[in-house]
């Protein structure tokens, strides 16, 4: 079998025996893999071995069964490049970092890669020791979904195809993808009110403001949700961190 490098960031971890792991890491140029990495906690008379810590990044070697495609992945070398120790010095940050490392998990594909959605989850992890959680964790949930394919349309009614970027008055429908104008609204049974400066700051590019990253988290949160039929398990503790109501 094949040695394959790449750069990865553990995304999942799951202690296998007293030395081994399994972990879920997004790799750069392939994509999701699922590894097990035997031996890893086993320490030295020298070196103390804890394993690979979730979120940790780093350089890997790796080998793959190519007969089973959900067969575990072989770890035959792990380099730390950061451990990224500003996430554990503040809870928000922490949940923040967690609920992204949790979405992506889910909504990403083994052999799949998105070299993009690696560097901004990668960019999120650094930016949370001096940046708005939020507003940073808003930013990168956003890239993922319009990365993977799962980003909602805002500029159009998704149900008669009218433009709505002028409008005051505007709705959005996860089950529908997307905007939904005022005229459209009394037949939608799932939907929810938003903001034209919710929009904008999502679609802009420019940083938004922290008030209107609370209503794009809500949103994107309920979007999350209902595409992965469940709620992100970091949701309800991420929600009381930041105040937010838990049933939205």
């Amino acid at each position: 079998m094949a040695l394959i490098k790449d750069i990865a960031i553990a995304l999942r971890r799951l202690d296998y025996s007293e030395t081994s792991q399994v972990l879920s890491m997004l790799t750069r140029d392939h994509g999701q893999q699922r590894i097990i990495a035997k031996g890893i906690k086993r320490g030295t008379k020298t070196r103390a071995a804890v394993g690979i810590d979730l979120l940790e990044l780093g350089q890997i070697v790796f080998s793959q069964r190519s007969e089973r495609e959900d067969a575990l992945a072989t770890m035959t070398e792990w380099r730390q490049e950061d451990s990224f120790p500003h996430l554990r010095r503040d809870l928000v940050r922490c949940y923040s970092a967690q609920y992204a490392a949790e979405v992506t998990s889910h909504l990403t594909e083994t052999n799949d890669p998105h070299p993009a959605l690696f560097d901004a989850l990668r960019r999120l992890l650094g930016d949370l020791k001096d940046a708005d959680a939020l507003v940073a964790l808003v930013g990168y949930l956003w890239l993922m979904l319009r990365e993977i394919g799962l980003g909602p349309e805002l500029d159009r009614c998704m149900n008669c195809n009218r433009e709505v970027t002028n409008d005051r008055v505007l709705y959005f429908s996860s089950r529908q993808g997307g905007a939904i104008c005022r005229d459209c609204e009394p037949a939608a049974i799932d939907k929810r009110r938003i903001s034209r400066d919710l929009v904008k700051g999502l679609t802009s590019g420019a940083t938004m403001p922290a008030k209107i990253a609370r209503d794009a988290f809500e949103m994107l949160d309920y979007h999350l949700r209902e595409i992965m039929s469940r709620p992100a398990r970091l949701s309800g503790a991420l929600r009381t961190a930041l105040a937010l109501p838990l049933n939205q």
